[in-house]
C-alpha cells in the first residue's frame, strides 16, 4: 500500500479494500430471518447447495455443482460435464391471507406485484419490513454470493472462506469476516424466486391469454392496420413493399387512410418487381429521386426473392451449401449465402406521457410512464449475415437502436417496453437479445388480424420458445448461470460468411490443455490454468479449401469462427495430413451443447463460419494507456517525445516539401493509407469484409481509442440515407475520400483552393489526432492474433512470432526471414495495470516456421501466457507486439501480482443471476405466455442494469494519477472496470453499496486534465499528484505535444491556398461553350437557347441562395441571445457584426450536417422542372452546364467577398458539393487519360498498400 498521500486531507483517502466495512452492525441474517418470500406471492425453492459456504468443502474434479477455484483466481473454465443436482419439489405458492381487510386497494395492488420483477418485489418487501433505507430504483437485490457458477473461462468464482450463507430458516452461516459484513444486510436469502401469475383475489392460479391469441390492444405497435394487412395478403404485396409501407408510417410520412385498396393492389408481385416502384405509387405526382449505382447495389429486392425461392425449395442455399456438381447427393460449399438483408430500426423516445390519470389515492404520485416508438429505416443490403439470418432468412429480423439511458426510469421504461409483443403488419417480432445499444428482434409464429399463409413461408416461422431451443437449448446447457445462457444468442449474430462444412465424425471434441498448477481437488480450472483457452486445431485439408475458397494467396494458419456452438480461434495441426477435412474443438471453446444428433440433423451447426483470417497489421500505435504502463516499467518520459516527434515529421514534413509541386503522389498516399479510405469504401458495400481481411476490430472488442474514460465513444454513425457518395452528385461524405478523388482526376493543392483547403483541413485533423490522443504510430511493432502451441515446443515466457510479409516488425537483418528474434514488448487492450504489458522473449523453432502471422504462446509453465495481459485468453485476441529498441531495452516487468485480482476482491461482487437448471424446473408450472415473458425477463435483464464500466474507468485513471500506477486502490478498481465489462454475461456484479462508496470516495476529484479530452472541464476538483510518486509520463508528454501541436497548426495555415486567381479553365468550358453558342444563335434572331441558358443560371443562383441561407441562418435562442449581447453592449461594431452572423450549422451533428447538405444537392439535380423537355440542350448538357456554372458562380461570390471584407475568397465548397462528379469529370477528360470506373467497381479497386498485400517473404 502506498504512503498517504501528502497535501490531501487523510480521511478524504480511500483505503484498500475500499473502507466500507467500518460501521459495524447486523448481518445478513437481521434481515433474512424475517423474510418470508410466501409474503410475496411468489413460488420458490429452498437452495440445494446451503452447506457452500464450508471451507473445506471437497468437490468432485468431475462434477460441475459449485466450487472455488484456487484462492488466486477470480476466473474459471466451463465444465463439460453436465449438471449433477438432483431434482427438487417445489412447494405450493402461497394465497392472501384470509383476513385482508382492504377489499379495494389490495387486490388491484398485489395484481400490479404480480407483474413486478423479482428485484423490484424483493426491494418492496424490506422497504415494508424497515430493514432498508431509501435507494434510488436503480438498486439490484443480491442473491447469495456464493451461487457463481465455476463453469467457465471468465466466470468470477467466490473464495467460500468469505462469503456468508443463509439457509431457509434464517441462520446464516459462514466466516465471521463475512458475518461481521454490513454490505449483506440487504442481501436476499438463498431462495430461487420464480415469479408465477397469481390470482391473488383467489386460491386458484390463472390461465394467461394463449400466445394464438395476441390482440394489438397489448402490443407495441410498429405500424398496422387490420384492413390493410387484409389486402396485403389478398393482393400478395412482397415483404420489401411492406416494410417500405411500414417506414413512412413510422416516420408518420404516410397516414394508413391515404393507402387505398387500388394502391395496394398496384404493389401485387415479387420484391424485386415492385420494391423499386412503391414510392411511385403512393405518391404518383412525386418525381422518381435518381439513384446512383451505389443506392442500386443496396437494393435489398433480388436478393430477398433469391431468399425467399431458396428456403421455399429447402435446398439449404441460404446456409451456403449446394448439391456438388457430380451429382453425388452429398452437401457442398456454393459461391453464395443469404441472409446479407437488413432491417434496421430506432427507438425513440418521446418523453413522459403527460396524459396520464392522476392515482386516486390522496398523496400518491405515480411514476412517469416513458413513451417509445419505433421507427423504420429502409431496407438495405449492406453484406453482413450471420447464422441467423443465413438459417430463417434476413426478413425475419430486426435490429433495434435504443438511445442512451442517462436515468433508472428509462432504464426500467424500456425494458419493459421490450418485453411486449412488436407488432408489424400482422406479425409478431420480440425481442431476444442486447448488445452494445442494439436489440434484436425475430419474428415468431404468432399473428394479429391475419391468418398464416405457408406460400409466404408462415409455416418455417418458429414459435419463440422454439426458436430459443432451436439455437441454445436449455435442458442440455443447465450447468450454467442464466446470464451466461442468455449472453449466447450474440453467438449466432456474430457477422461472418459460411465456409465449410464438417461431417460429424471429423469433428472432434477434445480436452484442453491444463497447466500443472492446477488442482484438481479444487474443482474446474480457472481461465488462467487453461493453457489452451478458446483455441482449437484445424488440419491443412481444411485450411486449404479455405483458402481457395476466399482465394488467399496463401494458406491461413490462424482463423477466428464459429461452427455448432463453438466459438474462438482455430490454428494449423501441423501434424495432420489427410485429405479429408478435420476441425478440433477443445472444452473452453464450447459455449452451447448439442448432441450428436442435433449435429447431424443442422448443417448449419455443421458449418465454419468465418469472422477473420489472421494477418499481420504494421504499424501498431501507442495511447495513454501503453504509454503509462511502460513508463511505469522504466522506459524514459523522453523516449515518447521522441517517438512522437519522429511520427510528425514522416507524416507531415516531407508534405510541406511537395505542396507547390504538381506531383502529388505523396499527399494521395498519405491520405489513402491514414484516412483508412479502404476500409470507407469496402464498408459501403460489405462490413463483412472489414472482419475477414485485415479490421482487427471485432466486435467482441474494442479499439483502444475508445479504452479513455468515456468509454465506448464511437465516431458519429451515418444512418443509410446518408452513408456514402451523394446518390445525385456523387459527393463523398468522408473528408479523406474526398481529397483523394480530387487527386485521381488531375487537381493539386498549388492550382485548386478548394483542394487546398481540404488538404489543410486533414493535415490538422491528423496532427490532432496524433497529439490530442497520444496516438504514436511505432516503426517496428505489429499486431497479431495470440495461440497457444499445442505441440509443447516453446518453453515458458517464450513466444514465436513469423511474418509471412515484410513488415518494420522484423526490419532487421537478423529477421530477413520475418521470424522475430529478441526481446520484444507485448501487451493488449485494455492495459489498467502494471503486467499487462510483458517483456517476452522471441525464439526460432523449426518445428515452429509453418505457423505464420499468430503470435504463438507457450502451454508450458504455470499459466497461460495471454492471461496475464489484462485476462486475455485464445479466442481472438490480438496482441500488440513491439521491437523498437528504444522501448524493448529499458522495459522491466512488474510483479504478476497484478495479473490476478486483489485479494478478497470477490466479497464486493454479488450474483444476482439464476442458475439455467432452475429455471428448467420451474418451466412445467408456467403456462407458454408465462414462459415467453420470463425468458424475454431474463433476455433482456441487461437493458435494466446500469453499466458502470464507464465511471470504474475514471475512477481508474484518478487512483493511477494521485495513488500510483502499482497502488492497491489502482489494481483494486482496474479489476473493477474488467469485472463490469464482462458483468452482462456472467452476472457477476459490483454490489450497489461498494459502487456507490467507490464514486463518493473519488467525487470531490476530476478526471485528472492530462488523460482527459480538450474542453472537457468540470467544477470538481484538480487532482495533484504527490511528490514522492515523480513525475507522471503524460504530464511531461503533453506540454511537449501540445507545442508541437501549435507548431504544426501554424505551418499548416501558411501555406497558400490562393492558387488560382481564375476558374480553372477545363471546369468552365461547358458554360463558356453554351455562352458562345447562344450569343450565335441570338445573332441569326433565334433566343430560344439564350432564354434557356437563363433559366439554367438562374436556378442555380437561387439554389446557391438555399445554401447560404443554410450556413446563416440562426436558431431563435442564439439570434436573441446575439440580440441581448448587442443591447447591453450599446454597441455595433464590424466585430460584433460578425459575432451575430455566427451560424448555429456547424454545431449540428455531422450527419444532420450531411442531410441538409444532401437536401440542397436533391433540390439542384431535381427540382428544375421540364429538365428533360429542353429543346436546345440535352439533359446532360444541361446538367453539365450547370454544374459548371455553380463552380463559376460560387468563384465569383468568393471573389466579391475578398474585395468586399478584404479577406480571402470564399469557399468553393458548394460547386463541389452539387456537382462533385460533373467537375470531377471535366477535370479528368481535360488531362486527356482519364478512366471512369462506376459502383461498385469503383469502390473496389483499391490499392494494396498494406503490409498484408505485399511481397511474400520466403518461407521455408
Amino acid at each position: 500500500m502506498s504512503a498517504p498521500v501528502k497535501d490531501q486531507p487523510n480521511d478524504t483517502r480511500p483505503k484498500y479494500p475500499m473502507n466500507i466495512f467500518n460501521d459495524g452492525g447486523s448481518t445478513a441474517a437481521s434481515s433474512s430471518s424475517t423474510f418470508r418470500p410466501s409474503q410475496l406471492r411468489l413460488k420458490w425453492t429452498p437452495s440445494p447447495d446451503e452447506d457452500h459456504g464450508a471451507a473445506s468443502m471437497q468437490v468432485d474434479p468431475g462434477s460441475d455443482s459449485d466450487s472455488s477455484s484456487d484462492a488466486g483466481s477470480w476466473r474459471s473454465a466451463e465444465s463439460s460435464h453436465d449438471d449433477t443436482d438432483e431434482p427438487r419439489q417445489s412447494p405450493e405458492p402461497r394465497t392472501r391471507a384470509e383476513d385482508d381487510d382492504d377489499s379495494f386497494v389490495e387486490p388491484a395492488l398485489e395484481a400490479a406485484m404480480s407483474q413486478l420483477s423479482i428485484p423490484a418485489l424483493a426491494r418492496l418487501q424490506q422497504s415494508e419490513q424497515g430493514q432498508v433505507e431509501s435507494k434510488p430504483v436503480d438498486e439490484d437485490d443480491a442473491m447469495s454470493l456464493t451461487d457463481t457458477e465455476p463453469d467457465e473461462a471468465n466466470d468470477a468464482s467466490f473464495a467460500s472462506s468469505s462469503s456468508a450463507v443463509t439457509d431457509a430458516s434464517g441462520a446464516t452461516t459462514g466466516s465471521a469476516e463475512s458475518a461481521h459484513s454490513p454490505i449483506l444486510q440487504n442481501v436476499v436469502p438463498r431462495y430461487r424466486f420464480i415469479p408465477i401469475w397469481v390470482d391473488t383475489t383467489s386460491s386458484r392460479s390463472r390461465t394467461p391469454p394463449s400466445l394464438k391469441e395476441v390482440s394489438s390492444a397489448h402490443c407495441s405497435v410498429i405500424a398496422h392496420s387490420d384492413k390493410h394487412v387484409r389486402w396485403f395478403d389478398k393482393y400478395g404485396v412482397p415483404w420489401s413493399a411492406q416494410w417500405q409501407i411500414a417506414v413512412l408510417v413510422s416516420k408518420g410520412a404516410l397516414e394508413w387512410k391515404n393507402l387505398t385498396e387500388q394502391k395496394v393492389q398496384a404493389l401485387s408481385g415479387t420484391n424485386s418487381v415492385v420494391g423499386p416502384k412503391v414510392s411511385s405509387v403512393l405518391f404518383p405526382g412525386s418525381r422518381r429521386r435518381s439513384s446512383s449505382l451505389l443506392v442500386q447495389g443496396r437494393n435489398p429486392y433480388y436478393e430477398l426473392d433469391r431468399e425467399e425461392a431458396a428456403l421455399d425449395k429447402g435446398t439449404l442455399e441460404t446456409l451456403g451449401l449446394c448439391a456438388p456438381s457430380d451429382g453425388d447427393t452429398g452437401l457442398d460449399m456454393g459461391g453464395w449465402w443469404g441472409g446479407r438483408v437488413e432491417q434496421r430500426a430506432v427507438m425513440k423516445n418521446l418523453g413522459v406521457d403527460t396524459t396520464r390519470p392522476k392515482s386516486m389515492c390522496s398523496g400518491a404520485t405515480p411514476s412517469p410512464k416513458i413513451r417509445w416508438e419505433i421507427q423504420l429505416h429502409p431496407q438495405e443490403m449492406r453484406g453482413k449475415s450471420c447464422r441467423f439470418t443465413r438459417k430463417f432468412g434476413s426478413r425475419r429480423f430486426i435490429q433495434l437502436k435504443v438511445p442512451e439511458l442517462r436515468t433508472q426510469a428509462e432504464r426500467d421504461s424500456l425494458q419493459e417496453e421490450l418485453l411486449k409483443p412488436h407488432l408489424l403488419h400482422g406479425r409478431i417480432f420480440r425481442a431476444f437479445s442486447t448488445h452494445d445499444g442494439t436489440i434484436r428482434l425475430v419474428e415468431t409464429d404468432e399473428n394479429v388480424g391475419r391468418v398464416a399463409r405457408p406460400e409466404v413461408g408462415d409455416s418455417r416461422r418458429l414459435s419463440f420458445l422454439q426458436f430459443l431451443d432451436w439455437f441454445n437449448p436449455l435442458e442440455q446447457n443447465a450447468h450454467q448461470i442464466i446470464s451466461k445462457w442468455s449472453a449466447r444468442f450474440t453467438l449466432g449474430l456474430s457477422t461472418s460468411q459460411p465456409m465449410l462444412l464438417f461431417n460429424t465424425v471429423n469433428m472432434h471434441f477434445i480436452p484442453d490443455i491444463i497447466s500443472l498448477a492446477h488442482d484438481p481437488r479444487a474443482g474446474s480450472p480457472a481461465s488462467k490454468h487453461i493453457m489452451t483457452d478458446g483455441c482449437g486445431r484445424m488440419n491443412r485439408a481444411a485450411l486449404r479449401l479455405i483458402q481457395k475458397h476466399k482465394g488467399l494467396q496463401s494458406m491461413p494458419t490462424a482463423l477466428q469462427g464459429r461452427i455448432a456452438g463453438a466459438k474462438g480461434l482455430w490454428i494449423l495441426d501441423d501434424n495432420d495430413h489427410e485429405d479429408v477435412p478435420h476441425i478440433w474443438i477443445t472444452s473452453s471453446q464450447v459455449k452451447i451443447r448439442y448432441t450428436t444428433e442435433q449435429l447431424d440433423e443442422d448443417p448449419s451447426r455443421r458449418i465454419f463460419d468465418l469472422l477473420r483470417v489472421g494477418q499481420v497489421k504494421t504499424p501498431a500505435r501507442l495511447s495513454a494507456q501503453p504509454i503509462t504502463n511502460f513508463a511505469h516499467n522504466g522506459v524514459p518520459n523522453g523516449v515518447f517525445s521522441e517517438l512522437l516527434q519522429e511520427s510528425l515529421k514522416e507524416v507531415i514534413d516531407h508534405l510541406f516539401e511537395e505542396w507547390k509541386s504538381d506531383d502529388a503522389v505523396s499527399m494521395w498516399d498519405l491520405v489513402f493509407n491514414k484516412g483508412g479510405v479502404s476500409h470507407i469504401r469496402k464498408g459501403r458495400y460489405a462490413k463483412i469484409f472489414e472482419r475477414i481481411f485485415g479490421n482487427f476490430r471485432d466486435t467482441e472488442e474494442t479499439d483502444e481509442s475508445s479504452w479513455t474514460s468515456e468509454v465506448f465513444g464511437s465516431p458519429v454513425d451515418l444512418d443509410a440515407s446518408n452513408s456514402g457518395p451523394d446518390p445525385n452528385s456523387g459527393w463523398p461524405t468522408e473528408l479523406a475520400e474526398q481529397i483523394i478523388e480530387l487527386f485521381q482526376v488531375g487537381f493539386t493543392p498549388s492550382k485548386c483552393g478548394y483542394l487546398a483547403s481540404l488538404m489543410k483541413s486533414y493535415l490538422k485533423i491528423e496532427v490532432k489526432r496524433m497529439i490530442q490522443g497520444c496516438h504514436i504510430p511505432v516503426k517496428r511493432s505489429g499486431e497479431a492474433f495470440a495461440a497457444p502451441d499445442f505441440s509443447g515446443t516453446l518453453k515458458p515466457g517464450e513466444v514465436f512470432f513469423r511474418s509471412s510479409q515484410q513488415c518494420g516488425l522484423v526490419d532487421d537483418p537478423v529477421m530477413a526471414d520475418g521470424i522475430v528474434r529478441g526481446d520484444m514488448i507485448i501487451f493488449r487492450y485494455p492495459i489498467r495495470t502494471p503486467s499487462d504489458g510483458r517483456l517476452v522473449r522471441a525464439v526460432d523453432y523449426p518445428e515452429l516456421r509453418n505457423f505464420t502471422d499468430v503470435l504463438l504462446f507457450s502451454t508450458l509453465g504455470e499459466r497461460s501466457g495471454a492471461s496475464i495481459l489484462a485476462g486475455g485468453d485464445y479466442d481472438g485476441d490480438t496482441i500488440h507486439m513491439i521491437t523498437e529498441p528504444r522501448l524493448v531495452t529499458t522495459f522491466k516487468n512488474s510483479s504478476l501480482k497484478f495479473a490476478d485480482p486483489p485479494e478478497g476482491f470477490n466479497t464486493y461482487l454479488e450474483t444476482v443471476a439464476s442458475r439455467a437448471h432452475e429455471v428448467v424446473e420451474a418451466l412445467p408450472s408456467l403456462t407458454e405466455a408465462e414462459q415467453v415473458r420470463e425468458f424475454q425477463m431474463i433476455l433482456m435483464e441487461p437493458v435494466a442494469r446500469e453499466k458502470l464500466y464507464g465511471r470504474y474507468s475514471t475512477l481508474t485513471d484518478i487512483a493511477t494519477y494521485i495513488y500510483g500506477y502499482d497502488s492497491d486502490e489502482t489494481h483494486y478498481l482496474s479489476y473493477m472496470f474488467s469485472n463490469e465489462l464482462d458483468a452482462e454475461k456472467s452476472g457477476t456484479h459490483v454490489m450497489k453499496r461498494v459502487s456507490e462508496n467507490d464514486a463518493s470516495h473519488f467525487r470531490q476529484w476530476h478526471q485528472p486534465a492530462c488523460m482527459r479530452k480538450p474542453g472537457d472541464e468540470g467544477r470538481k476538483k484538480e487532482p495533484r499528484r504527490p511528490p514522492h510518486l515523480g513525475r507522471f509520463v503524460l504530464d511531461d508528454l503533453n506540454p511537449f505535444a501540445q507545442e508541437q501541436e501549435k507548431r504544426y497548426l501554424e505551418l499548416i495555415d501558411q501555406l497558400d491556398i490562393d492558387a488560382e486567381t481564375d476558374c480553372d479553365p477545363a471546369l468552365i468550358a461547358p458554360m463558356d461553350q453554351a455562352d458562345r453558342r447562344a450569343r450565335r444563335l441570338s445573332n441569326l434572331g433565334q433566343e430560344g437557347m439564350r432564354q434557356e441558358l437563363e433559366r439554367l443560371k438562374k436556378f442555380v443562383q437561387v439554389n446557391r441562395k438555399a445554401w447560404g441561407k443554410m450556413y446563416t441562418e440562426k436558431s431563435a435562442s442564439r439570434s436573441s441571445q446575439v440580440g441581448n449581447q448587442l443591447s447591453r453592449t450599446g454597441s455595433s461594431t464590424s466585430q460584433d457584426s460578425a459575432v451575430s452572423d455566427v451560424s448555429d450549422f456547424f454545431s449540428l451533428p455531422k450527419k444532420t450536417q450531411v442531410q441538409k447538405k444532401r437536401e440542397i444537392t436533391e433540390d439542384f439535380w431535381n427540382g428544375f422542372e421540364g429538365i428533360d423537355r429542353l429543346v436546345y440542350f440535352s439533359e446532360d448538357e444541361a446538367r453539365r452546364v450547370m454544374g459548371s456554372f455553380a463552380y463559376h458562380h460560387a468563384h465569383e461570390l468568393g471573389q466579391r467577398s475578398a474585395a468586399s471584407y478584404g479577406r480571402k475568397k470564399g469557399s468553393l465548397e458548394y460547386a463541389f458539393v452539387v456537382a462533385f462528379r460533373i467537375l470531377a469529370e471535366l477535370k479528368g477528360k481535360s488531362h486527356g487519360q482519364y478512366s471512369i470506373s462506376v459502383d461498385p467497381f469503383h469502390d473496389f479497386m483499391i490499392p494494396r498498400r498494406n503490409v498484408r498485400d505485399e511481397g511474400k517473404m520466403e518461407i521455408d
